[in-house]
């Protein structure tokens, strides 16, 4: 029933390079450390920035890449890279390498983005007690309700009877 809940995340199909690649430039942003003063928040990695993170420690690797590469990757004109290509891109992204040729790695870290993302969006308690519920074989529909009863269970104690996301009762 967890599995349940992973399927419900609506995950993209993760089954080439190019898809695991392009999942990767579309969950994992650049730090505020990364971004110049003038750059905006949120935003994707380029091409370029990857490459450069990459070729920033070629003296450490041995690892150089282009952006032109990186970009015939992301689009599936290029799908056989050297192993060390996807180390170098694993460790620019942060994940482990198994998540570019094990489907069942690159589940996990799907999961663990999504779920990183959610931290990101939402109150924290409120992840935690999705990933409690999740790991209990709780479905997200269920979950849902039981965020939707915790809600509403504060709105009466605080006194307001309601909450925006919760319907009020009926009987």
């Amino acid at each position: 029933m967890v599995d349940d809940w992973h399927a419900e995340q609506e995950l993209p199909p993760l089954d080439t390079l190019a898809a695991r690649l392009e999942y990767l430039f579309d969950k994992i942003r650049p730090t505020p450390d990364e971004l110049g003063d003038s750059d905006e928040s949120g935003r994707r990695y380029t091409n370029r920035e990857i490459a450069d993170k990459i070729n920033e420690v070629a003296a450490e690797t041995g690892v150089t890449i282009s952006a032109a590469y990186i970009g015939e990757l992301r689009r599936g004109v290029a799908s056989d890279p050297r192993t060390s290509h996807v180390r170098a891109l694993a460790t620019a992204f942060g994940v482990n390498s198994g998540y570019f040729v094990d489907d069942a790695a690159a589940r996990r870290t799907a999961d663990q983005l999504t779920l990183l993302n959610e931290l990101r969006q939402m109150d924290v308690k409120q992840v935690a007690l999705r990933q409690v519920l999740a790991d209990n074989g709780l479905s997200a529909t269920d979950t849902q309700l039981i965020e939707q009863m915790v809600d509403r269970l504060r709105a009466v104690a605080a006194g307001t009877g309601t909450t925006s996301s919760a319907p009020a009762d009926r009987g």
